[in-house]
Parts: structure tokens; C-alpha cells; sequence
């Protein structure tokens, strides 16, 4: 692109008049001459600049240097201009060294890396790597929600126990052997204890070799692997009844079942919590210094509805546990989703937490045939 004889005059004049030089009248002077015998083709050296600019025809001496001096401080001007006043303009004018003429030079402005790049051949391998980060996010388990944070988020291993009931093998009401259930009866020592109360039973009567679980167990199991999975995580399946005190204490743990086996979750719950008292028929709430004590039986015949009792404590050794106690399957059933589910968690937290780390909450559940559960929230106490 070459500019137009009005436009190389602009130029000129507008470095003429800046404030670069403003005080030099010579190399305003120079400059305008050299444009201008530039445009007429003048064969210019030092004797025609000599002659024609300064209008010296009887130089004495023969290497006069007045010339290259003031040529020299021409160019010195144009490149203090170009760094300061004139460093946004587009077109520059350069004397080259060892030249007189002058010329007009487009500034290199420097293209973008956007610009740069041949977004035809580019286009693929983005799309191939915008795939690759999608997939990257989708398998990336999701932020891990605060009150399973020691569970889902440590090295700690967890076991989640559920509530199973101990059973002896003998006479049954239809005169054939068979399992049978005592709810007095819990584990081996109370069964024997039994027997040296009723000794007639002695021989009719012995421990049997399994325990049993309602489908509460089932249906907690695959909803806390669902949720453990999405974080890949895992953990331990055990029985109340075939679980010992050491076995619980190596770990964080999960219990989820009844009250009435007499499980032994019932004392570390107790232990913990500040305000609240449980057996297998209660729940006794005391001491607390803003609410009426309370009590609240346990031992509903109702199959339909009953309450339900969740807690998170601290435990032996800097472990946890979360708790999910009822009677009846729909209870542990309906808390266990409710705990596992990300929106009820969140808002969980957010109402009823507010800063604390630990909490006892009841409910009370209702569900036909013991499934399509509704769940109501009596209380939270946090601590």
C-alpha cells in the first residue's frame, strides 16, 4: 500500500509541529527539504544538501561535517517522536543511515496468537480435548458433602453395621423345629442366661448358627453403596449381633437397624451425645438449656408409622459415627435416603447445622405397607 502525495504531507507536517520539534527549527527545516527533493527525485548527497539547504556554495573545508551532524540529530528527533508522541501512529517516515531520502514504512503491528492460528486444523483437536474435559468432569466425584466429610474424605475405613436379630433353633408353635425370635434374647450370654433361669428348656433349645435382617437391611445397603460409590468410595459389611466392640472401634462407622436387638450402638450413642438418653423403648431428652425436657417412647406396635432417630458423634480414636436407629424397616429406610439424598443434605445442613459438626435428629415416618414413606422432621439438636 503506498500513500497518497496529501497524506505523506500530513505526515510531515504533523511531526513538524509536535512538541519533539518544537524547538528545532533546522530539523523542521531539513525535514521538509528532504521530503520534498525526495518526490522530485533529486540525487541528494551532502554537497546538493549542502548547496540547496543550507545555500553554501563556498564550503572551505572539504570534509565540512555539517551536513551529517544535522542529518543526525534529524533522525535522532523522528526516533524520540515515534517512542513518545508518535508511537500509536500507523505510518512512520524513516531516513535510513547512510541515506538521505526519505521513505514512509507501515508499522508492524504484531497479530494475535488467535489470528494466528489455522482454526481449520485446529478445530478438531479442540473439540477432541473439550470432549476429553467434559469426560473428565462427568467422572469426577462430585464436592464431598460436610457431614460425611470424615467418612468420604479420609483414610479412615468405614463399616457400616446393620442391625440384625439373634435367633434360637428349636420347637416352634407348629410343633415342627424351626428359627425362633426372642426379643428379650440378643446375643449368646443372654440366651444362656436364659436357660439357667428356665432350665426345662435345656435341650429343646440351642443357639442358631444365623441371625436374620428385615429388608430395611437391604434396601439401606444399596442406598449407602450407591452414594459411597459416587465418590469412590467403599466399605465393610457387618451384623450387630457378630460385631465386636473392638471391631466397631477400629474405624469410622454406619449403623442402620433397630433398637430393640439391644444393639450396641445404643451405649456409644449415650455416651456422646450431651442431652439426649435412649434404650430400646425411649428417647429422653434433658439438661438442654433452651429446650423442655422430653421423652418420646420407642416401642410403637404401629408398623406403619413410627419415629425415627439419626445422630452423628464423635467416636473412640478420632472416629465418627452416623447412626440411623427405628423399630420397623421404614424408618431406617426412609433416613437412610434422606441422608444419602444431595438436596435434602444440603438444606439439612444449611437450616439446622449453622457451624455445628454434630447432631441427634428425630423424625417421624409414616409409610403404607412400610414403602411410599413420608417423612417429618420433629427436631434437631446440634452440638
Amino acid at each position: 500500500m503506498h500513500l497518497s502525495e496529501k497524506l505523506e504531507q500530513e505526515i510531515v507536517s504533523k511531526i513538524k509541529e509536535s512538541e519533539t520539534f518544537k524547538n528545532a527549527p533546522t530539523s523542521r527545516g531539513l525535514l521538509q527539504y528532504l521530503y520534498e527533493a525526495t518526490k522530485k527525485g533529486t540525487h541528494l548527497k551532502e554537497a546538493v544538501i549542502e548547496l540547496e539547504f543550507f545555500k553554501d556554495n563556498q564550503v572551505e573545508e572539504k570534509n565540512n561535517p555539517r551536513v551529517r551532524v544535522n542529518i543526525y540529530n534529524l533522525r535522532k528527533k523522528l526516533l524520540a517522536y515515534y517512542e513518545s508522541e508518535g508511537s500509536a501512529e500507523a505510518w512512520q517516515l524513516k531516513i535510513d543511515k547512510g541515506q538521505y531520502k526519505v521513505r514512509f514504512v507501515k508499522k508492524q503491528v504484531s497479530v494475535g496468537w488467535a489470528k494466528k492460528i489455522g482454526w481449520r486444523q485446529v478445530l478438531p483437536y479442540g473439540l477432541l480435548l473439550l470432549a476429553l474435559v467434559a469426560l473428565l468432569v462427568a467422572y469426577m466425584p462430585p464436592k464431598t458433602p460436610s457431614l460425611w466429610r470424615s467418612f468420604l474424605g479420609s483414610g479412615a475405613s468405614t463399616n457400616l453395621v446393620l442391625g440384625d436379630h439373634f435367633g434360637a433353633m428349636g420347637q416352634t408353635l407348629t410343633g415342627g423345629k424351626g428359627w425362633t425370635r426372642d426379643f428379650e434374647i440378643n446375643n449368646i450370654d443372654e440366651f444362656y442366661d436364659l436357660l439357667e433361669r428356665k432350665p426345662e428348656l435345656k435341650g429343646m433349645l440351642h443357639p442358631a448358627k444365623y441371625s436374620y435382617t428385615t429388608r430395611m437391611a437391604a434396601m439401606a445397603s444399596q442406598r449407602f453403596q450407591q452414594f459411597f460409590q459416587r465418590y469412590d468410595k467403599g466399605f465393610s459389611i457387618r451384623f450387630s449381633t457378630q460385631t465386636t466392640l473392638p471391631e466397631i472401634k477400629e474405624g469410622n462407622a454406619i449403623y442402620a437397624g433397630p433398637l430393640k436387638n439391644e444393639n450396641q450402638f445404643i451405649g456409644f450413642f449415650n455416651d456422646a451425645n450431651p442431652f439426649f438418653t435412649l434404650t430400646s423403648r425411649t428417647l429422653v431428652l434433658s439438661g438442654h438449656p433452651s429446650l423442655e425436657d422430653t421423652s418420646w417412647s420407642m416401642g410403637s406396635t404401629l408398623v406403619d408409622e413410627e419415629y425415627a432417630i439419626v445422630s452423628k458423634y464423635p467416636s473412640i480414636g478420632n472416629t465418627e459415627h452416623f447412626v440411623f436407629f427405628s423399630q420397623h424397616d421404614i424408618g431406617v429406610s426412609a433416613t437412610a435416603e434422606y441422608f444419602t439424598d444431595k438436596d435434602s443434605l444440603q438444606k439439612f445442613e444449611a437450616d439446622h447445622l449453622k457451624g455445628k459438626k454434630y447432631f441427634t435428629a428425630l423424625f417421624k415416618v409414616k409409610g403404607q405397607h412400610r414403602v411410599d414413606t413420608d417423612l417429618k422432621l420433629e427436631m434437631v439438636v446440634g452440638f
